[in-house]
């Protein structure tokens, strides 16, 4: 689709990213879809915002004033900012969407936003990038690319679900989830790894290299 030539990077509203990874995803973004007062803080690094949605409670009255023509103000409460950006990008129809600034501040915004990557991922292609690595949502059997040594975690969201890991140093084999923990801090063998499940959705996390 044509516009997902440009990618499209949403900047929650957490700790501004300092990795190399997130921050060139920033850098080259062809439009950055700004979760409320987050661009405060994009502008304090020398970016601008395509778009600043969700509630506006956060954005400072400078910023108010400065992306006046920018603003897309959501009022409703039953969803936050993250979800209000994502439903912004997919109504114009963009796909492939890179999330940055959602982790690293309060424990329980961090987990309700993880979280979100399970309803999104039915939407679009979706991953979300942090300053230690990567989440991705899985909803079908898939293979990663990866790196020999490179840590993985893979977390379930549904219980029941009967997981087979092939690529990796620990081996999962039917590995029945009842809690988050049960196939976390794995290791890549090799160059990929494949996951075959049903049900899911998985959430997987790779570290950077």
């Amino acid at each position: 689709m044509k516009a997902d030539r440009i990618e499209t990077v949403i900047l929650a509203n957490g700790p501004f990213p300092e990795h190399p990874v997130p921050l060139s995803l920033l850098q080259s973004a062809g439009r950055i879809l700004c979760c409320d007062g987050a661009a405060d803080r994009l502008v304090e690094h020398g970016l601008e915002p395509w778009r600043v949605i969700g509630d506006l409670d956060s954005l400072s009255e400078e910023g108010r004033g400065r992306f006046a023509g920018k603003l897309v103000h959501v009022d409703e409460q039953e969803t936050n900012d993250l979800s209000k950006a994502f439903r912004f990008a997919c109504s114009h129809g963009w796909r492939r969407l890179h999330i940055v600034g959602a982790t690293g501040g309060r424990e329980d915004h961090t987990l309700a936003n993880l979280s979100l990557l399970a309803d999104f991922a039915s939407s679009a292609e979706v991953r979300l990038y942090t300053d230690t690595g990567l989440f991705t949502p899985c909803l079908r059997s898939t293979v990663f690319a990866s790196y020999p040594g490179q840590q993985v975690s893979i977390f379930s969201f549904e219980p029941g679900i009967r997981l087979y890991g092939e690529g990796l140093v620990y081996p999962l084999d039917q590995v029945p989830f009842t809690r988050w923990w049960q196939a976390a801090l794995n290791e890549a063998s090799g160059h990929e790894f494949k996951l075959t499940f049903v049900g899911g959705p998985l959430l997987v996390f790779q570290a950077y290299g």
